[in-house]
């Protein structure tokens, strides 16, 4: 997501990046593995649907070149700080959230290595100069998503028949 201002008109330009050489389904299954270690147990919570990752070759290699695009694109002293699986199972969407840390400002992203058709779009909801900015980004399997740590975000609801699978994470200076 590239948010471009432009005398006082405010854009959203669609920069997903398609990352190739992921084992999409390994890393499905070893989210699936995870699905009990949730990050917080109570549903309404946000990170209901967030699962610990464990560090595997998969995951060290796409956490590599989520690290490479983030290194090369925007700024090459970010590394990632932290990541977890999300699991969007039929009926489910995500709350209004941000990834903001005091006294620290960095890079979100999210990578989707299940995306069932109508399974939850990547909606960002927030104000600049005054004017409210939505945008609705529908992913797709094998896609990056990058997007600053302090822009609110959610995911609306999966009404597909099947499971979505992502991971998330933050990159901060190092």
């Amino acid at each position: 997501m590239r948010l471009i201002i432009d005398n006082n008109d405010i854009k959203i330009e669609n920069d997903s990046i398609e990352l190739d050489g992921i084992d999409n389904d390994k890393i499905i299954e070893e989210v699936l593995e995870n699905k009990d270690k949730r990050l917080d147990v109570n549903s309404l919570q946000s990170q209901y649907e967030d699962t610990f990752v464990d560090e595997s070759e998969s995951i060290d290699h796409l956490l590599f070149k989520v690290e490479s695009e983030v290194k090369t694109k925007i700024d090459p002293f970010l590394k990632v700080d932290s990541f977890w699986g999300h699991i969007l199972h039929p009926q489910q969407s995500t709350m209004y959230h941000n990834h903001k840390e005091m006294h620290r400002e960095g890079i979100s992203f999210v990578y989707y290595a299940k995306y069932p058709k109508k399974s939850g779009n990547l909606i960002f909801d927030f104000e600049v100069l005054g004017k409210r900015v939505c945008y609705s980004y529908e992913p797709q399997v094998g896609s990056l998503v990058l997007f600053p740590t302090w822009v609110p975000h959610y995911t609306s609801r999966n009404v597909s028949d099947d499971t979505r699978i992502s991971i998330s994470g933050n990159c901060f200076p190092i």
